[in-house]
This record gives structure tokens, C-alpha cells and sequence, in this order.
């Protein structure tokens, strides 16, 4: 069941991250951020009410709890950042490297790692390399590339750290806590950069809310399969959501790459299954 968890999460991320670049680049990162936590706070309430599961009592586990879901926050910012600004083939790949940054993690915690997990760390790092140079003469926007890194060391972090949160707290309040937090950090960067206030939609709502659903659910799924497998495939299996992402920005966005730079998100996309799986 871990397998289909982790895909489900895949599948959910992918398509929501999708989506919200979409409204990303209608409204602005900073407003799509806010309104799109204020929804995933609506739907995750929703879930936990039909549940019914009891509030985990105050104390020491709290401040692991919101200390971890920091870690989200900062690279869900750099994730909205990049988004906006980059050219979505290449920097989803690259944020969904995290799965090697939790490798590299593990092996500094004394995991010993197989040389499968090794060659796929080391397909990312090369992955990244090749997207980030590209031939000279590409016209590819290569924008948004260091906060996609920084995607990456983040989530790798948040994910390293997150099965001990969802232990105490169960598979939704996680989620339900990150939501609060990341609003929290959206309003002080709103505070802080005041940028106007965009005239919404409907489209736009439709965006926001289809992404938030999305979302919440990957997250449910996610924590559900390493609750009950091997934190290593489920986080693997989840990591791939960039190809969901990629697929569609070549079918909808049209997005175009050099041919070397295809070969270089292959290479991440392999690295990650490699590491995820092995």
C-alpha cells in the first residue's frame, strides 16, 4: 500500500504544483500563497472534523511540530518564488531533488547507502548541473534556479525530520499545523512587501482551490504510507511528482528546452526514482 500512497501523493503534488503556478503568474506569488494556505486550512479542517481526531495535547511536541513545519514553510516560499519566475520544466525536477538531499542526510547520520542510492545521488547533482549550463546558446530562462536548490535542501530536510511529527500527531494535524504556520509567514511577507492587491476571478479561485484539494491530499497520502512503509520508497515515489509537472508544462505551457537540458531533467528525474527505490 505504500507504493499507492506515494504515488497518489505524486500524482496530487504534480498536478497542484501546476496549478498554482498558474495562478502564480496571474496574481502574484505572494497573494496565491496566502489565499492558497487559507484554503488548504478550510480543507484540511474539513477532513479532520469527518475524522474526528482528538487534539494532541499541548506540550514539548508542539514546538518539534512547528520547528520541522519551518523547514516546509521556507522551501514552500522558495517553491512559490520559483514558480513565478523560472521556467516550470526546469526548476519542479530540481525541486523534487530532495529525495537526494535526504540520502546525503541519512548518510551523515551513519545509514549506510548502497551504490544504488549513490549513482542516483549522483545522477541529481549531474541533472542539475547540465540544466543549470546548458549549451551556449539557449535562450531558456534559467530564473528561479538557486531558490529551486533551495526547494530542495529545505523539503529534503522537512521530510527527513517529518515521520516523527506525524508518529505524535497522527496524519492530519501535521498538515493542519504546516497550514497555519506557512499563513502566518505569508502575512509577514506581504506585510513586508506590499504588493498590491490583485482583482480575483473566479479562474482564479478555481486554481487555488483545485491546487489546495490537491495538495491536502498528497500531503494525507504521504504521511499515511510512511506510516505504514518504508519512509525511503514512499518519499521516492512521491518525489517523482516533477515529471507529473514537466508532462504538463510541455503539453499546456508549451515549454521548450534545449535538447542537453532534457537530457539533464532525465538524468534528476532517473537520480530521484534511483534513490527513492533503492
Amino acid at each position: 500500500m505504500g507504493i499507492i500512497y506515494g504515488l497518489i501523493a505524486a500524482l496530487g503534488w504534480g498536478t497542484g504544483d501546476f496549478l498554482i503556478t498558474r495562478a502564480t503568474r496571474q496574481i502574484g506569488w505572494q497573494w496565491t500563497l496566502l489565499f492558497a494556505q487559507m484554503a488548504g486550512i478550510v480543507a484540511i479542517s474539513l477532513v479532520l472534523l469527518g475524522r474526528g481526531d482528538p487534539l494532541p495535547p499541548w506540550g514539548p511536541d508542539w514546538l518539534a511540530a512547528v520547528a520541522v513545519n519551518l523547514l516546509n514553510v521556507t522551501g514552500t516560499l522558495l517553491l512559490y518564488r520559483a514558480f513565478t519566475i523560472g521556467t516550470l520544466a526546469i526548476v519542479s525536477p530540481i525541486s523534487a531533488s530532495f529525495a537526494a538531499v535526504t540520502a546525503a542526510l541519512a548518510l551523515l547520520d551513519g545509514e549506510a547507502l548502497g551504490m544504488i542510492t549513490l549513482a542516483g545521488t549522483g545522477l541529481v547533482i549531474g541533472g542539475v548541473a547540465v540544466v543549470s549550463r546548458g549549451p551556449g546558446t539557449t535562450h531558456t530562462n534559467l530564473r528561479g534556479l538557486p531558490e529551486a536548490i533551495g526547494v530542495a535542501i529545505s523539503f529534503g530536510l522537512f521530510f527527513w525530520l517529518i515521520g516523527d511529527v506525524t508518529a505524535t500527531f497522527g496524519i492530519a494535524w501535521p498538515v493542519l499545523i504546516g497550514r497555519i504556520v506557512t499563513v502566518l509567514a505569508a502575512v509577514i511577507v506581504l506585510a513586508v512587501n506590499r504588493p498590491a492587491l490583485p482583482r480575483l476571478t473566479a479562474a482564479h479561485g478555481g486554481l487555488i482551490i483545485a491546487a489546495s484539494a490537491l495538495d491536502t491530499i498528497a500531503f494525507l497520502s504521504f504521511n499515511t504510507g510512511i506510516a505504514t512503509a518504508y519512509v525511503s520508497v514512499v518519499t521516492a515515489l512521491a518525489s517523482i511528482f516533477s515529471a507529473v509537472t514537466v508532462v504538463l508544462a510541455w503539453l499546456v505551457l508549451r515549454e521548450r528546452l534545449a535538447r542537453s537540458q532534457w537530457l539533464g531533467v532525465a538524468g534528476i528525474l532517473v537520480g530521484v526514482l534511483l534513490v527513492s527505490l533503492a
